[in-house]
């Protein structure tokens, strides 16, 4: 079944579609004017054949709960939510003009001092996002957007919060399934117990070691030998060429049990400013 065209439509009474700029399994996302500030900002609508889907009609919705509960510069800020005149669900979000981590390390390690601003950003963040009860479970590469900024580093944003979840929120997912992308996911989320958000921190610790090495800390072709890497194996050490407060600060935040990671974002940023002050590139 085709897509109706959107283009031209307001939806809200606010947002006005005027060009698709992208298209995913779940849904199509737009440019739109909004009409209140004359801003631009991207509008992300359900594909119509996905509209009795009840499993992303909650995902959907999940992700505009989540997201309308935070306000913070590193996190993607919800603008408004609602339906269209077919029953479409529809969020709208300020539009991100920059790029994803995931595209800048496919180009290898980043610079040692860029690689720890962006890691501390996605940090406060991410402190944001837990100050709520909510838990992102799905951090990697690909959701953190690079943003330019008039500082000297880009302006980090967390994106994607469709699988997250908070306290006394429903389960989406299926017993015993795991979502997210192998290579993040901490060990205890894999092992099937109980998670906090000392997950969502290893995820950060695996994406700033893969940001200063080019390639994450475990590696395989086989998804059952990548489970067994990170449930099982010790982290490696970074390149001794980097200081060893860093290297330490990692091997705490990719730690097997959660109970010996940092306990919070806002206590390994701090870690993560002083590890920072030995680097000299």
């Amino acid at each position: 079944m085709a897509e109706p065209n959107r283009i031209g439509k307001v939806v809200g009474d606010r947002f006005r579609i005027d060009e698709l700029i992208g298209r995913g399994a779940m849904a199509e996302v737009y440019r739109a004017l909004d009409l209140q500030t004359q801003a631009y900002c991207a509008v992300k609508v359900v594909r119509h054949t996905h509209v009795n889907d009840s499993v992303v009609l909650a995902r959907f919705a999940r992700e505009a709960e989540v997201q309308a509960k935070i306000r913070h510069r590193n996190v993607a800020a919800l603008l408004g939510s609602g339906l269209t005149d077919k029953k479409e669900p529809w969020l709208a979000v300020e539009l991100l003009r920059g790029k994803t981590l995931r595209g800048v390390i496919k180009a290898g390690a980043i610079e040692p001092r860029r690689a720890a601003s962006y890691a501390w950003q996605a940090l406060q963040g991410l402190d944001a996002v837990h100050a709520q009860g909510i838990l992102h479970r799905d951090l990697k590469p690909a959701n953190i957007m690079l943003e330019p900024s008039q500082g000297p580093v880009d302006r980090v944003v967390l994106i994607d919060f469709g699988f997250a979840t908070f306290d006394g929120s429903a389960k989406l997912t299926l017993q015993g399934t795991v979502v997210g992308s192998l290579t993040y996911i901490a060990p205890e989320r894999l092992a099937g117990t109980p998670t906090d958000k000392r997950a969502d921190l290893y995820a950060i610790g695996v994406i700033l070691w893969e940001m200063l090495m080019g390639a994450p800390p475990f590696s395989a072709e086989d998804d059952y030998d990548l489970i067994d890497m990170q449930v099982n194996v010790p982290a490696p050490h970074l390149d001794p060429s980097l200081p060893k407060a860093l290297d330490d600060l990692l091997l705490r935040a990719l730690e097997k049990d959660p109970k010996l990671r940092w306990p919070d974002a806002r206590s390994m940023a701090t870690a993560l400013e002083v590890a920072a002050q030995r680097l000299t590139g």
